[in-house]
């Protein structure tokens, strides 16, 4: 817990002051290496055992680095493994067989991304507390889940990029995210949620809402059947029928923990639309905070729903900062605004969640943390 805590401790301080120096040159680069190397680092010196998924990775590039496979033998040898990450990984293995070399450029792919998001984003809020929220509800899991990891990362710049207006940029990112994991098609809602509740208002489309929200519950009671039909007919991959067959799939596994961030982020966007007008904004990340919430109610029923809700959550590391930052809550009496109380809590709130998940839970097998052996032998 300790390296984990040093680490966010360290980026942040590189983050803030990259922050207040963002138009000096020299500084600015200086403490953005800071911001983004402690946990570059420790993911990519980290030991196999931390992280549920990296062994298999780490069986997939030794395979690579030592029967001196071609590309496309290698791409055929995994045809349930996304082309974008195959490539990656054979690239890295031509040149080092190393596998921390690997776990190394995975995490300068996923947390660059996130960084630049955060910068992006520093006129409309702190990019000390979106990095904050990203390394208390996500971190963790990136060092197991890497590839979809990587694919929102690129997801979350891409949106960005799209609001920017930069649609050739979005396209690009949007591409990447989904050669890293075909879940990024779920990205594809968020300028589609942006474009429909701006142009729109809650009172003309309600009845949209309603139709649309029976029409997915429909869905996910009848996901299992709809994925086979599915299957059988060749409309998606094979390897998709392991959310059908899998022994854990119908099987209850989300914490009580994870609903009471998802709760508590509700009521503060609907506390803050009782104090201020709509805008565009806040009625997006409403949208997505509720699918959040949604598709994970559904991992009640099918488990691997519960990964697609990783895009609309990720979309805290925005939405919350930026509602502290631009809507300050009011005292009822006075209307004095007041930010420090709300951050304060919502950081307890949040390193409560890291800590009782995290380390006390070890979800994803990454409590305890350990450097590669592996590293220092080769070093020696």
């Amino acid at each position: 817990m300790i390296v984990y805590i040093l680490t966010f401790a360290l980026s942040l301080i590189g983050v803030r002051m990259a922050d207040l120096w963002y138009d000096d040159t020299r500084k600015f680069i200086s403490y953005s290496i800071l911001a983004v190397m402690p946990p570059i680092l420790i993911a990519g010196l980290r030991d196999y055992s931390v992280g549920f998924d990296v062994e298999v990775y780490v069986t997939i590039f030794n395979g690579i680095a030592n029967n001196g496979q071609n590309l496309i033998e290698f791409l055929e040898s995994y045809p349930a493994i996304e082309v974008g990450y195959l490539f990656l990984t054979f690239v890295v293995a031509q040149l080092t067989d190393q596998y921390f070399v690997l776990l190394f450029l995975i995490h300068i792919l996923i947390i660059i991304p996130l960084y630049v998001t955060a910068m992006k984003w520093r006129e409309y809020l702190s990019p000390t507390l979106f990095m904050f929220v990203f390394y208390m509800i996500f971190f963790q899991e990136s060092l197991s889940i890497v590839r979809q990891s990587l694919s929102m990362s690129f997801s979350i710049l891409g949106f960005t990029l799209f609001l920017e207006k930069k649609h050739i940029h979005f396209v690009v990112c949007m591409i990447i995210a989904y050669l890293f994991h075909q879940t990024a098609i779920i990205a594809l809602s968020f300028p589609i949620v942006y474009y429909v509740v701006d142009r729109y208002s809650f009172r003309e489309t309600y009845k949209i809402y309603v139709v649309l929200v029976l029409l997915i519950v429909m869905l996910f009671v009848n996901l299992d059947s709809i994925l086979i039909w599915m299957i059988e007919n060749g409309y998606i991959d094979f390897k998709f029928l392991k959310y059908t067959t899998a022994d854990n799939t119908f099987v209850p596994v989300l914490g009580a923990a994870n609903f009471v961030v998802k709760i508590v982020t509700i009521a503060f966007i609907i506390y803050i639309l009782f104090l201020y007008n709509f805008d565009t904004f806040i009625k997006f990340v409403l949208v997505m905070a509720l699918l959040d919430m949604v598709f994970s109610l559904c991992a009640l029923i099918t488990q691997p729903l519960d990964r697609l809700s990783l895009y609309y959550r990720l979309m805290s590391c925005i939405s919350i900062p930026y509602l502290i930052h631009n809507y300050p809550v009011l005292f009822l009496d006075k209307d004095v605004p007041y930010r420090k109380p709300v951050v304060s809590m919502f950081c307890i709130l949040l390193f409560a969640y890291w800590f009782y998940v995290y380390i006390l839970g070890d979800y994803d097998q990454t409590s305890d943390y350990q450097f590669s052996n592996t590293l220092f032998l080769w070093y020696t």
